[in-house]
């Protein structure tokens, strides 16, 4: 081989525009050397690929004769390549079609020719290695792996059927919101990554694909081919880059990559998203493509590591007005509303993500997710901007030696006029105002620490409400599993998540589960539509049963609290009847019962005969609510007579009229007549068997629900141990 006719040749067939010219030259000037026609076009497709996967390639070796897998059509193992797909830095990939053991068609990479060094085929056994410990719905899955007759190493993945992440958006004018959300589902695959000890550190949007899948965008992240392992059974000194090399795509690379470092982390994957999401929010990344143009390895390094990145909302500003007007309307918008959608939270989003100081950036992808989740639920976002103090030390560093040549000289003159003393006194003026910003930090750090876990309890809780709708309840289940009940979000959407899954529980037998769910419920619904209808008053009643039945005494207390916190002031009877009997299933203390006597005002007024209500079943309901109110103070005179009324006033109604003669049986307990109470404890307790034999249903045969048979049990267990414990 000679290199300089090898270059000469290169250097001319790179200069025709027409690719017909370039190969009628070829042919001509290596008419008797096939092995150097060979070559040269290999190098000549390496550099049309080269923006697209900027890497510096070892030397080309001959390739040999036998490389008969280079053609479409031929078998590789149990595949037949039919098309080649295109081609990156290290591999070309195909469409194939398996054979066998089942027919269908995928995508078979295999090491570029030339590329077949030690270097990279340690990289490509390492990629092989690390898409196999991956398993996420939106990561291109490894089907096979081999080397070909020739040796050279290639592996096979599901083929991906998408476009690049913005096309497909553009394509689709995707707003600001659709994008996010596609963005967060790619932000997810790659934790997913991160946590089986994998870094893509090639992240970008011909690595993203998308699809449309029933009315769902799909995101698949491929090519993990230059992924360095940090954890996870992979050796974290099986790097398949070497000290100081360049791998990755300039415009998406984080400095500390372009450096060529060996400690490589998932921060390089975070500033890489970020500038995903800042091309997907504007039409480019921070650092344009062109200010890359005809640079070299050591230029570029210099421009990623020192260059500044303006906010995406001041990036519109130096976009031509033809070109801004085309960047908004593929988002559906115009150029001055995209400007102020992009100012402001998600300004600061993308600055953090695509910080120079990997210190600075989000720890992990899911944190990046996680504010722009905060973003789209109009949520303070936990990104900040830098401080005074990070934007001195920046420029102190951009301007080393004019700062210690200053620092000298004014350490010279201040020494001279005897500043040692006016020193210590700002030393110690220093200190104090130090020790303020310390307890000012620690308050914003227990501040940070309470939205992130509100975030994440709120994401968790929106997860669980995607699955519902797709009928996936046990896995929402498991997700709200042991979520705090304080930090649960004040939402509709999170009430009816959360009632869902406890009677889901319930009708699994899960009666605990069911209570723990219930007792986050109701946290939510005392908190949430603070208007005075009985829809909310409703629900509570199957809240404050399952925990009274359930759950714990001091749960139980909890909720009775914030129930009569909440409803207090309500003037709607049909509230108030609900609310006393949701709190008084347990006795209660005199200041309890004393904040619940304006609710019992609203139902003695509403069963006057004139404002009442027209049914006998509603008038027989709030006789009995009266009833229990005045047993749980004491009126045990009081509690006979109503309850004994709302026996009379609507008999067919079992739950209530079962309810109104343990009130009876309880009254005559307590004042002595034993024998009566115990008989007729004795047979409601057959009674109340009768119903426990049939399978539970959250909506009983004639319409009822749980929570009646559930109250009327309570109830009957408070009465069997009064019984119990009197002897009888």
């Amino acid at each position: 081989m000679k290199p300089s006719i090898d270059r000469l040749l290169f250097t001319a067939a790179a200069g025709f525009a027409s690719q017909a010219e370039r190969k009628a030259f070829l042919e001509f000037a290596c008419r008797n050397d096939p092995d150097r026609l060979m070559r040269l076009e290999e190098l000549l497709e390496v550099r049309r690929d080269a923006e697209d996967f900027f890497e510096f390639q070892p030397k080309v070796q001959k390739e040999s004769d036998s490389e008969d897998e280079r053609g479409l059509g031929a078998r590789i193992g149990p595949y037949r390549l039919i098309e080649r797909l295109g081609s990156g830095g290290c591999g070309v990939v195909y469409l194939a079609e398996q054979l066998e053991p089942v027919k269908r068609n995928v995508a078979l990479k295999i090491i570029r020719l030339g590329m077949d060094t030690e270097n990279v085929i340690a990289r490509f056994n390492l990629e092989r290695e690390a898409l196999a410990l991956m398993d996420h719905p939106n990561i291109a899955r490894v089907l096979d792996a081999g080397t070909t007759a020739s040796g050279r190493p290639y592996f096979v993945m599901e083929l991906v059927d998408g476009e690049k992440i913005t096309e497909f958006c553009d394509r689709h004018r995707l707003g600001l919101r659709e994008r996010l959300e596609v963005f967060r589902l790619v932000c997810e695959a790659i934790q997913h990554a991160h946590q089986k000890g994998v870094v893509h550190r090639d992240i970008k949007p011909s690595n993203v694909l998308v699809r449309a899948h029933e009315r769902r965008f799909e995101p698949k992240v491929i090519d993990f081919g230059i992924a360095k392992a940090t954890a996870g059974g992979i050796d974290p000194a099986g790097t398949a880059t070497k000290f100081g090399e360049f791998i990755g795509t300039p415009a998406y690379v984080s400095p500390e990559q372009a450096e060529g470092n060996v400690d490589i982390d998932t921060r390089s994957d975070i500033y890489s998203l970020g500038a995903l999401l800042c091309e997907l929010l504007t039409g480019s990344p921070p650092l344009p493509f062109e200010r890359f143009d005809r640079r070299g390895v050591e230029e570029i390094r210099d421009l990623l590591r020192e260059s500044s990145t303006s906010a995406p909302s001041m990036k519109l500003l130096n976009i031509p007005d033809g070109e801004i007007e085309e960047v908004a309307n593929s988002r559906g918008v115009d150029a001055q509303r995209l400007k102020s959608m992009l100012s402001g939270d998600l300004d600061w989003i993308v600055m953090k993500a695509t910080e120079k100081d990997r210190q600075r950036r989000y720890e992990t992808a899911d944190g990046l997710a996680m504010d722009v989740g905060r973003y789209l639920r109009e949520e303070p976002v936990l990104a900040r901007p830098p401080s005074r103090r990070y934007l001195l030390t920046k420029w102190v560093r951009r301007n080393r030696v004019t700062f210690a040549a200053g620092s000298v000289a004014l350490f010279g003159i201040l020494s001279g006029f005897g500043i040692s003393t006016w020193l210590f006194v700002r030393e110690r003026q220093a200190r104090h105002e130090q020790a303020k910003l310390r307890i000012v930090a620690e308050q914003a750090t227990a501040n940070e620490i309470r939205l992130r876990e509100d975030a994440k309890v709120a994401d968790q809780v929106r997860q669980a409400a995607v699955l519902l709708k797709y009928n996936d309840v046990q896995p929402a289940d498991a997700l709200l599993d042991g979520l705090p009940a304080e930090r649960v979000p004040h939402s509709l959407e999170a009430a009816d998540t959360f009632m869902k899954v406890a009677n889901w529980n319930l009708s699994q037998g899960r009666w605990e589960a069911a209570a723990q769910r219930f007792y986050a419920l109701g946290y939510v619904l005392t908190n949430v539509d603070m208007s005075d209808s009985e829809h909310i008053s409703f629900d509570l009643l199957s809240v404050m049963t399952a925990v009274c039945e359930w759950g714990s005494d001091e749960q139980f207390e909890n909720l009775r609290n914030l129930a009569i916190i909440r409803f207090s002031d309500s003037a709607n009877p049909i509230v108030a009847e609900q609310v006393i009997k949701a709190t008084l299933l347990k006795p209660a203390t005199p200041e309890i019962l004393s904040k619940i006597q304006p609710l019992a005002k609203i139902l003695e007024s509403s069963i006057d005969e004139k404002r009442g209500p027209k049914t006998p079943h509603m008038v027989a309901w709030r006789q009995f609510s009266l009833a229990l109110l005045a047993y749980r103070g004491e009126n045990l005179e009081m509690a006979a007579k109503l309850a004994a009324s709302s026996l009379v006033m609507a008999a067919n109604s079992e739950p209530r009229t079962v309810s109104d003669e343990l009130i009876l049986a309880m009254v005559n307990l307590r004042q002595g007549r034993k024998e009566l109470a115990r008989e007729k404890i004795q047979t409601l307790r057959g009674e109340v068997d009768e119903w426990m034999q049939e399978p539970f249903k959250v909506t009983n045969s004639d319409g009822t629900l749980w929570y009646n048979q559930g109250a009327v049990l309570i109830l009957l267990k408070e009465a069997e141990r009064m019984l119990k414990n009197s002897g009888g």
